[in-house]
């Protein structure tokens, strides 16, 4: 069976980026990115996930944090000078973004999104 590509490999292949792709049970149970680590045989400490946002100016946001780290909706919302933000609601993360709960990447999305990286 041929690998699915995603869209996040679609763009490293398109800009001739090397990469190791790895795969883990996914569907209905969204399994958790700790767990993920485990699965794929790598430290939970090199692993992160990308959450998307909408801000009180109804502006997207997307943050990449570790995945035992839980994202500090006020911190986010001051460090893209928003007064507050929200996770934005599963239903929307794949038309806006193009990836599924579990899967989504801040490369490759249909649109950029001003993206806020953890210092690690």
């Amino acid at each position: 069976m041929a690998e699915q590509k995603t869209n996040v490999m679609r763009a490293l292949d398109q800009k001739k980026v090397r990469y190791t792709p790895h795969e883990y049970p996914h569907g209905a149970g969204a399994v958790d990115g700790v767990t993920v680590a485990g699965l794929i045989g790598v430290a939970p400490e090199q692993v992160f996930k990308t959450l998307v946002t909408r801000g009180a100016s109804k502006s997207i946001y997307v943050f990449v944090i570790p995945v035992a780290a839980e994202l500090d909706l006020k911190k986010a919302a001051r460090a893209v000078g928003e007064k507050s933000i929200a996770m934005l609601p599963q239903k929307e993360l794949l038309p806006l973004t193009g990836y599924v709960h579990g899967g989504c990447s801040p490369v490759g999305m249909k649109k950029q999104f001003p993206t806020v990286f953890h210092e690690t």
